[in-house]
């Protein structure tokens, strides 16, 4: 079976929870001008798994940030 780019399944959704993509899609939309549905799509997420563990990912983000502070 042939696959076009944008719907080749990922080798990612099979390693990866469904947080941890949600995590790295978050950081994609943090730092880029990715496309959002794109971002989506790549990352096999949905907009309520983001908002699902955006809270996580914003304490692991920030508490990241002051570990680095520390060690600085």
């Amino acid at each position: 079976m042939q696959w076009s780019s944008a719907e080749k399944p990922s080798p990612l959704n099979s390693i990866l929870s469904r947080k941890h993509r949600a995590w790295i899609a978050l950081y994609a939309l943090d730092g880029t001008f990715q496309a959002r549905d794109e971002v989506l799509h790549l990352n096999n997420v949905t907009e309520a798994d983001l908002l699902e563990f955006e809270e996580s990912w914003l304490r692991m983000r920030f508490r990241n940030q002051e570990l680095a502070h520390v060690c600085a």
